[in-house]
């Protein structure tokens, strides 16, 4: 399953992990700070990041952002 998100500065997304899925995610535009396993790293345009199953992360957008992610295999829950 691949979706384009589009992030405003200043958004915060909970710490959450992804029961049993796989994440792939490229960002496309803009600036961000990923917390990933308790690591922090600030990622930018032409960067990307891969989130093994079950692992907690969440992202602050520092400038607008446009992330496309990959998951496998689909989240239901984004499919309702």
């Amino acid at each position: 399953m691949m979706a384009e998100t589009h992030f405003q500065k200043g958004g915060v997304g909970e710490l959450h992990m992804h029961e049993g899925h796989e994440q792939l995610s490229y960002v496309a535009k803009g600036k961000l700070e990923l917390e990933l396993g308790g690591t922090k790293t600030v990622l930018q345009q032409g960067d990307s990041f891969y989130v093994g199953k079950n692992v907690l992360h969440r992202v602050v957008i520092l400038e607008d952002a446009v992330v496309l992610d990959v998951f496998t295999p689909i989240l239901e829950d984004w499919m309702k």
